[in-house]
C-alpha cells in the first residue's frame, strides 16, 4: 500500500489524537462530577481526586487544541490551556505586552500552543517562556531562565536537516511543532545568539 502525503499523514495523527483526547475527556468529566457528589464521604480523598481529574482534563483540553482541535482563539484562551503545563509546571508564560483578546487564526494556534511547550521543555530548571508579536504576522517565543537551550531536534528541524530515524519521546514536541508550521505554510526560524543562552523562535505566519 503507498503512503501517503507528509500532509495527510499528519492530518490522520491529528484525528486520531482528538477522538482519543474527546473519549477521555468525557469519561474524566464524569468521574469529576461523580466525585464532587462524594460530599462528606472520604472527603479528603474525594477532593485530591476531584483536583486530580481537574488537572488531567485541562492537559487533555491542552492536547486537543495542540493536535488542532480548538478552532480560532484569543490569546488569552490559549495562555489559560498552557496554565501549570510548562517545564512541568516550573516554568511560567509572559505575554505582557499582549492584548489577551486578540484572536488567533486555527492554523496558528497548535503552532503556538506547540512552540511554548517546546520552549519549557527548553527551561530544565524553570524560568519563563516569553510570547510576543502579531499572530497574524510574526510571533516570537523566547525560553528564559538558568540554561536556557532549545533542544536539538528543533534546530535541527529548523535548519532543514533531515528528520531523526528513531525519535524519542522527549524529540516529539519539537518535531509536531515543525511538521504543524509546514503543514499550515508557516515558517520557523531560529536566532541564536553567540554564548549562553537561547535565541528567540519565530513563527511567520503564511499569507
Amino acid at each position: 500500500m503507498p503512503s501517503g502525503t507528509p500532509r495527510s499523514e499528519l492530518r490522520l495523527a491529528r484525528l486520531v489524537g482528538l477522538r482519543l483526547c474527546h473519549d477521555l475527556s468525557g469519561v474524566v468529566g464524569t468521574i469529576g462530577n461523580a466525585l464532587e457528589m462524594m460530599a462528606g464521604v472520604g472527603e479528603e480523598a474525594a477532593a485530591l481526586a476531584v483536583e486530580s481529574a481537574g488537572v488531567l482534563r485541562q492537559r487533555l483540553l491542552l492536547w486537543r487544541a495542540v493536535l488542532g482541535g480548538q478552532g480560532e482563539a484569543t490569546l488569552g484562551t490559549l495562555l489559560g490551556l498552557l496554565e501549570g503545563q510548562l517545564a512541568g509546571g516550573r516554568a511560567g508564560a509572559d505575554a505582557a505586552t499582549l492584548d489577551p483578546g486578540t484572536m488567533v487564526a486555527e492554523p496558528m494556534v497548535p503552532v503556538i500552543l506547540s512552540a511554548m511547550l517546546v520552549a519549557g521543555e527548553a527551561l530544565p530548571r524553570g524560568g519563563t517562556v516569553r510570547l510576543a508579536g502579531d499572530p497574524a504576522g510574526e510571533m516570537a517565543v523566547l525560553p528564559d531562565g538558568p540554561r536556557a537551550a532549545w533542544p536539538a531536534p528543533l534546530i535541527r528541524a529548523v535548519a532543514g536537516g533531515e528528520p531523526l530515524e528513531e525519535p524519542t519521546g522527549r524529540d516529539v514536541m519539537a518535531l509536531w511543532l515543525a511538521a504543524t508550521a509546514t503543514a499550515g505554510g508557516m515558517r520557523l526560524g531560529l536566532a541564536l545568539p553567540p554564548g549562553a543562552g537561547a535565541g528567540p523562535l519565530l513563527i511567520t505566519a503564511a499569507h
